[in-house]
């Protein structure tokens, strides 16, 4: 199994990252200066909910080289490890440990311990923070559905919750809105997708009423074949809703996190960086912004609302 796009520019962006900034011009502080403050051991944790594509031995398979690679680039004696988390629970209990140097995990995870642990949501992936993240629900122009009401004893897919949480908390959203708390009470049926891919083709198939996939995979779809953008429509689409998160544990000495924040958002600039970006479609590492998570907060804040709402009728 291939890795996605998403997981193998993770595991690129953490090597680059932590490669000495001696190396990039203007960089903040020299090796040298870095020394005193670089753990005896470097962590790099991550959630499995970034990479829920992938089989998990594929990954410890990959990350593993990537941090071989790592620890010699680096030149230190103990070489970095790489720990993936498959639970936010043990992510969270690693950071109050004060066991990762660097944390990428969802941003939905991220709201969910943030006031429990310190992290510092530091870089993301332009794309991460764009319309790409946007999740849109799709028909067949020729279905006759035009609104979500539509839908009612239809079939529609939707991508596993390890892998879109945040799209099925929008579906109960757009739900909860007509005033219906039960998915099996409006649909026919509501299936899993393998792939937002395989969703697309069987809603352009005719095997399905409707799906909701990301915005981004729309997009690559349409460009892969025309036919999808002239005979699919989008009857809603969310806000930007943001994806994966690169965060740095407060407990990290500053002039290493500045380091780390500096090559991030300098990656570009390398010959590496640009062959990453490049490969992966991606425009750069940009710094994080709080405004980013407005989209997500105000649809959590609105489902925890309609959810209250909803039970106080019954």
């Amino acid at each position: 199994m291939k890795p996605s796009r998403p997981f193998i520019y993770t595991i690129m962006l953490w090597v680059i990252l932590l490669l000495p900034t001696a190396t990039l011009g203007g960089a903040p502080f020299s090796g040298a200066e870095l020394d005193n403050v670089i753990p005896k051991v470097v962590r790099v944790g991550f959630s499995t909910r970034i990479l829920s594509d992938i089989d998990p031995r594929d990954a410890q398979a990959a990350m593993e080289l990537w941090t071989k690679e790592l620890g010699r680039s680096m030149g230190i004696k103990t070489q970095p490890q790489t720990v993936i988390f498959r639970n936010t629970a043990d992510l969270l209990e690693a950071v109050k440990k004060r066991e990762l140097t660097i944390v990428s995990l969802t941003a939905i995870d991220y709201l969910k311990i943030h006031d429990e642990v310190g992290l510092t949501p530091s870089v993301v992936s332009k794309s991460n923070a764009g319309t790409a993240r946007q999740f849109v629900l799709i028909t067949r122009r020729d279905s006759g559905i035009r609104i979500f009401n539509d839908l009612r004893g239809r079939t529609i897919l939707l991508l596993s919750p390890k892998k879109q949480e945040v799209s099925h908390i929008w579906l109960d959203v757009l739900l909860m809105r007509e005033g219906k708390r039960d998915r099996a009470s409006f649909f026919r049926q509501v299936k899993e997708s393998p792939s937002a891919s395989q969703a697309i083709m069987a809603v352009f198939f005719r095997q399905a009423d409707a799906a909701i996939v990301s915005r981004g995979a729309l997009e690559a779809s349409k460009t892969l074949n025309p036919q999808i953008g002239s005979q699919l429509s989008v009857v809603a689409e969310s806000k930007p809703l943001m994806g994966d998160i690169t965060c740095i544990p407060i407990t990290v000495d500053e002039k290493l996190k500045r380091s780390i924040v500096y090559a991030a958002m300098h990656l570009h600039e390398s010959t590496v960086g640009k062959q990453i970006f490049t490969l992966f479609h991606i425009d750069r590492t940009i710094l994080f912004q709080p405004s980013y998570l407005d989209g997500i907060s105000e649809l959590l804040r609105e489902h925890a609302y309609l959810k209250t709402k909803t039970a106080k009728r019954k």
